[in-house]
């Protein structure tokens, strides 16, 4: 296919955006190349944000590629953005990837994140995985880590978190640590919050909470019981006080344990970092629960 010429440009992309089939077909038996980009959309995406499907129909025929990535994103990304679900149809039945990221983002979050019920259930009816991971940031630093249903839960979505749930879901949580608890080493906790959790929790007596919730005599006290203003609605659910159990399975993941936390990062996955962690926790009191 010819590269395009800036006269043959404009013509396809504003038919696109029209939805005019006879300028399309015109455009493109000129040799307008189908997925040249118009300020960082292709045809396709455009025909796809107007609300053309005869038009995005005729343009996936003629070449173009439904799963293309451009600077603005998917097909599929704005189907979604939309709250378009005869669109991300169409589209799934052309090819399109129900598990295609853009920008990094499944787009099952990306639904999610714009309350599409029915854009949720379409792609996850087309093989969506309802447990996929969304990293944010550095892998290698404190990235966040978001689901689909941990961003309902966060977003109060309860019909697509219900719905979600009913079709997969699955909540990790971590064997049982109370018999292994006595083999934490507090100095090593204590680096390793110093390194991972001090940015975000204070855990002197008399400090004011900051991003998180003063962690001071967090073991044995009440949950969501400090005074912090930014407890999430699924932290205020949970009841009962801080067992070691209970900061075992937090601390695991927060997002994959207990979705819909305001705390997105990674947790602490390794077993012997939460060992630990825990133990660290346990020395911040004057009076030490004690261990199981």
């Amino acid at each position: 296919m010819s590269t395009l010429t800036t006269a043959q440009a404009g013509p396809l992309h504003a038919a696109a955006k029209s939805g005019d089939l006879n300028a399309i077909t015109a455009a493109l038996d000129a040799g307008a190349d189908i997925e040249e980009q118009e300020k960082g959309a292709t045809p396709l995406f455009l025909a796809v944000r107007s609300g053309h499907p005869e038009a995005a129909e005729l343009l996936i025929k003629r070449g173009a590629d439904v799963n293309k990535e451009s600077a603005l994103g998917r097909p599929m990304t704005v189907a979604v953005l939309k709250n378009d679900p005869d669109m991300i149809r169409l589209l799934l039945a052309h090819g399109a990837d129900a598990n295609a990221n853009t920008r990094g983002e499944p787009i099952l979050t990306l639904a999610v994140a714009n309350g599409c019920l029915d854009c949720v259930k379409v792609l996850v009816e087309a093989g969506a995985d309802v447990n996929a991971i969304w990293i944010q940031g550095d892998p290698n630093e404190r990235p966040g880590i978001i689901t689909a249903y941990h961003l309902a839960k966060h977003d109060d979505h309860p019909d697509i978190a219900a719905y979600l749930l009913a079709h997969g879901v699955v909540i990790l949580k971590p064997a049982p640590i109370s018999a292994r608890l006595a083999n934490g080493d507090p100095a090593k906790g204590a680096a390793f919050f110093a390194a991972t959790c001090s940015p975000c929790h204070v855990v002197r007596p008399k400090d004011n909470s900051t991003i998180g919730p003063n962690l001071w005599n967090v073991v044995g006290r009440d949950k969501a019981s400090t005074k912090f203003e930014r407890y999430s609605k699924t932290l205020l659910a949970w009841e009962g006080t801080w067992t070691y159990e209970d900061l075992n399975i937090f601390l695991a993941g927060p997002t994959l344990t207990t979705p819909g936390v305001n705390m997105d990062f990674r947790g602490v996955p390794d077993e012997a970092d939460r060992l630990n962690v825990i133990a660290y926790l346990r020395t911040l009191a004057n009076a030490p629960v004690p261990l199981p």
